[in-house]
């Protein structure tokens, strides 16, 4: 009798452990996120940044993201304000480098986990400097780092380091363009930019985690 009785614990335990290791992943997430916009030159920096995005994973390792963020950048503000701007949204994959290390870490995998995003996107910057210069539509590349630690179930808090890379962009950070060219008889010309966004935010996902 004994023994019946631990095999029926053992049993009931493999199978609540069996459980929770297939548990649907709450797989349709929303992140907003504040922070820093920075670039190298001429070095601007302020807390400026804001994004938000929705994020789809289709198991507890890789997923597809899709986000929206905007960013400010002026070099003088007084008398005449200088600067730019700039909003973007990108089509990002997104990947669960906890779980992809380890996918049996399941303390881990509930507690904190690391996200690494990449993908492509459109920009479109507005010159405060030069009003009337029309958008400039710029193509980039976008990648980042986001380390996440749980709150509740389904709230986490995160840390979030991307870096974006315009492929032609026409103004400069101060508003004007970048630079012009003889044979185009003073139109700007394109150059490639890296903008950098160190932010904190919330994650909230729908469904049983």
């Amino acid at each position: 009798m004994i023994f019946s009785v631990k095999r029926v614990i053992f049993l009931l335990l493999l199978c609540t452990s069996m459980a929770f290791a297939q548990r649907p992943y709450g797989g349709f997430s929303i992140d907003a996120n504040y922070g820093i916009s920075g670039v190298k030159d001429p070095g601007l920096s302020d807390f400026s940044h804001f994004d938000f995005g929705f994020r789809y994973m289709f198991d507890d390792t890789w997923g597809l993201k899709l986000d929206y963020g905007q960013d400010k950048f002026r070099t003088e503000k007084s008398p005449v304000e200088k600067g730019i701007d700039a909003s973007r949204i990108s089509f990002q994959a997104v990947t669960n480098l906890t779980n992809l290390i380890d996918s049996r870490s399941y303390f881990y995998s509930r507690t904190f986990n690391l996200l690494a995003h990449a993908g492509a996107g459109y920009s479109m910057q507005k010159s405060v400097t030069i009003p009337a210069g029309g958008t400039d539509e710029i193509g980039h590349i976008i990648f980042g780092m986001n380390p996440q630690f749980s709150l509740t179930d389904n709230l986490a808090v995160g840390l979030d380091a991307t870096g974006i890379i315009h492929l032609s962009q026409h103004y400069w950070f101060d508003g004007n363009y970048t630079y012009t060219s003889p044979e185009f008889k003073g139109s700007p010309n394109g150059t490639s930019t890296f903008i950098y966004n160190f932010t904190v935010g919330l994650s909230y996902t729908f469904g049983e985690p």
